[in-house]
């Protein structure tokens, strides 16, 4: 089919969708399932249109880097829906404004495989649709019919849109409007005819919060107030994603820029020995996230830590997740490679980076000794690791720094939580 061809496909089946948009008036999350990927998504894109006349919007892509939602995604950050469900990372950070007032945004597909029923099954569904209704916006979610797990998606958002003549996956819940076409994409001719248009008689399902819910419905308000709040008119600024940092070391407090010294490093007579070269595995937006990273890697990853760095204002603050701790470039390089092979790290992402500096935190005598050290540091969600130097003792630091600059943000944050670090260069090899 020609460009053209497929730009009229796209356009049909997009004004179909505005057409059924006002069906939609009272739903929260609702998903949109057709078995052609294309017309899929120009329909939930042309409900969204629709429903931003009014209300704030969020278009996501379950299909996978889906032409008429990529296309509107113009900057490189790889974040999407998968790095949300799988890593931590935030909605407000995944969410790209479309349009000019603000209301219509798309949540792209993200950094790795979208069909997975981990994700479609993930309850973390529920309180984000339930977060959607508090604020009254309208999540869309743009899904394959036929795939594992999807019917469990619908049941738990309040219903769905067919498209193309796809079955309801999840008989029973609630059919919004079916969008349907004898045309065909293996004709230009037929590409450009109007896809029918029924509108059902959808029936909104009730939400009924038991009480013991009451908080994660709150959390996931607060998290969608954060960039589809109905009394914003521009653009929303990014922030930390409130319900998965609740727990965080300083309970989702804005993190503090102290306001002392610039830091220098205690030992500059260490900085030609420095373990100075890491792998940075990723960049992620919640504490919650990086945390995770950092567990799931295990024993794949030495010296595994991670710390908040400023991303300057309009980005806010991010967790940089990083591994490893050599004096020899080529060994940083020989673990990226191993952490690739392992899956760790998906191909293509991470770097090898020169982090000399860290912030030490404690030293034991010896690896025995250090071990319940480092376990009481954890237990406080500090993410420590230990490197062993030439006579047997072991330091304990927190982080990996580029520059002492990078460092400030998070030893503000350690002396708000009463530990007391001291910026070095971190020398010792992981064990």
């Amino acid at each position: 089919m020609t460009g053209q061809a497929v730009g009229e496909f796209e356009s049909v089946w997009e004004s179909a969708g505005g057409r059924v948009g006002p069906s939609l008036d009272e739903a929260s999350a609702v998903v949109v399932v057709g078995h052609d990927p294309i017309a899929t998504a120009a329909v939930a894109l042309g409900i969204g249109r629709a429903q931003a006349h009014h209300r704030r919007v969020a278009v996501g892509d379950l299909i996978g880097d889906v032409a008429p939602l990529r296309e509107l995604v113009t900057d490189d950050d790889p974040h999407g829906l998968t790095d949300a469900f799988l890593y931590g990372v935030s909605l407000n950070k995944i969410a790209r404004q479309i349009d000019t007032v603000g209301n219509l945004h798309v949540l792209p597909s993200g950094s790795d495989q979208v069909i997975q029923e981990e994700i479609l099954r993930n309850d973390r569904w529920r309180r984000l649709a339930s977060g959607f209704h508090e604020v009254g916006a309208l999540l869309l979610i743009a899904a394959p019919a036929a795939v594992p797990g999807i019917d469990d998606l619908i049941r738990m958002l309040d219903g769905v849109v067919l498209v193309g003549g796809a079955p309801n996956p999840a008989p029973g819940s609630p059919v919004f409007a079916e969008v349907s076409s004898a045309a065909r994409r293996s004709s230009p001719r037929a590409a450009g005819r109007r896809p029918e248009v029924t509108v059902a008689p959808a029936r909104r399902r009730r939400w009924v919060v038991p009480v013991a819910a009451v908080l994660l419905v709150a959390a996931a308000a607060v998290m969608s107030q954060s960039y589809l709040g109905r009394q914003q008119a521009a653009a929303p600024t990014l922030r930390r994603d409130s319900a998965a940092a609740s727990d965080s070391m300083i309970a989702g407090a804005p993190l503090p820029i102290d306001s002392s010294p610039p830091l220098v490093p205690a030992n500059a007579a260490d900085s030609a020995n420095a373990s100075q070269y890491a792998v940075q595995i990723a960049m992620v937006d919640t504490e919650d996230g990086a945390a995770v990273r950092v567990r799931t890697g295990g024993g794949d990853f030495p010296a595994g830590t991670y710390a908040p760095v400023s991303r300057s204002a309009d980005r806010g603050t991010w967790y940089k997740v990083v591994t490893g701790a050599y004096t020899d470039r080529t060994r940083a390089e020989a673990l990226l490679t191993f952490l690739r092979q392992r899956g760790q790290v998906p191909q293509g992402w991470g770097s090898v980076i020169r982090a000399p500096l860290a912030l030490q935190v404690a030293s034991a005598p010896s690896a025995t000794e250090v071990a319940a050290v480092i376990a009481d540091f954890q237990s406080r969600r500090v993410p420590v690791y230990g490197l062993r130097q030439p006579d047997g003792s072991v330091r304990v630091y927190a982080g990996a720094f580029e520059t002492p600059e990078e460092a400030a943000l998070f030893k503000s944050a350690l002396k708000t939580a009463n530990i007391d670090a001291t910026l070095v260069y971190r020398v010792g090899r992981a064990f």
